[in-house]
């Protein structure tokens, strides 16, 4: 996920910087377990999420703009266990997938790994739901 990467190359400093912001990481701040806490456990923002296209939740995949380094890339936001940086999976309790919860497109994030500030933006959000057939 070369988009992740912080403004400065720093090789492989760089590229842990950027698998750090993607991998789970604890603890979490209050407000970032709060947010997941919110997202998940309440069935009713459950609800109100389903009618809201163009918010990030689990499942949903993301395009996301490195304002430093005017990259961009595409990954997705998963549960823990399904989370796998190789394939741009990225757990909801990463740095980086807390900070996506929630969010729409033109968000701007920010958030610090190893003091390094990474700086996004959410360019677009795609979300798959599935309709229950109904039974005659």
């Amino acid at each position: 996920m070369f988009f992740c990467y912080p403004k400065r190359p720093f090789g492989a400093v760089g590229r842990a910087i950027a698998a750090l912001a993607c991998q789970q990481l604890l603890p979490l701040s209050a407000l970032q377990l709060a947010n997941i806490v919110h997202f998940i456990a309440d069935d009713t923002a459950r609800h109100r999420l389903n009618t809201n296209a163009s918010c990030i939740r689990p499942g949903s995949s993301v395009e996301l703009h490195n304002t430093d380094t005017d990259e961009r890339g595409w990954l997705q936001l998963v549960y823990p266990s399904q989370a796998c940086y190789r394939r741009s999976c990225i757990s909801i309790v990463s740095p980086l997938g807390a900070a996506l919860i929630g969010k729409a497109p033109d968000a701007g994030i920010q958030l610090t790994v190893l003091r390094q500030r990474l700086h996004f933006r959410v360019l677009t959000v795609l979300n798959v739901t599935h309709r229950q057939t109904r039974r005659s």
